[in-house]
């Protein structure tokens, strides 16, 4: 069997032209690899220091609540003290009212009757 030149030539032709075609998508796809790492790399540096400077906002913020929470809450405790202060007070005279009222009533109403009466 004879084969032609321009058969041989055509079959090289082919070949090679699928060759360069898988070579350069092969090529073309490592770029692209390449490029998407590196995006990937460089957004996650920037998540990193945006990640950063939000804890470092939110370490801030915390204090700063911190600080106005144990504000708030002295001035509680001190309007506590005082009110229960003057409740205490008030108690220290109504037991003194009290004391004096049942001093009164029991003026009045004498001595107390005796359970066994003595003939």
């Amino acid at each position: 069997m004879t084969v032609s030149i321009e058969l041989v030539t055509m079959i090289v032709t082919v070949a090679s032209t699928l060759l360069g075609l898988a070579a350069g998508f092969g090529w073309m796809i490592t770029r692209t690899d390449a490029r998407f790492e590196s995006f990937e790399q460089w957004m996650d540096a920037r998540f990193e220091r945006a990640e950063q400077r939000t804890n470092a906002l939110l370490e801030s913020f915390e204090q700063r609540m911190d600080a106005r929470f144990e504000r708030a809450e002295r001035r509680m405790d001190a309007r506590f003290e005082k009110s229960e202060q003057r409740a205490d007070a008030r108690f220290d005279r109504l037991e003194t009212d009290i004391g004096e009222v049942k001093i009164a009533i029991a003026r009045l109403e004498g001595p107390t009757p005796h359970l066994l009466v003595t003939r």
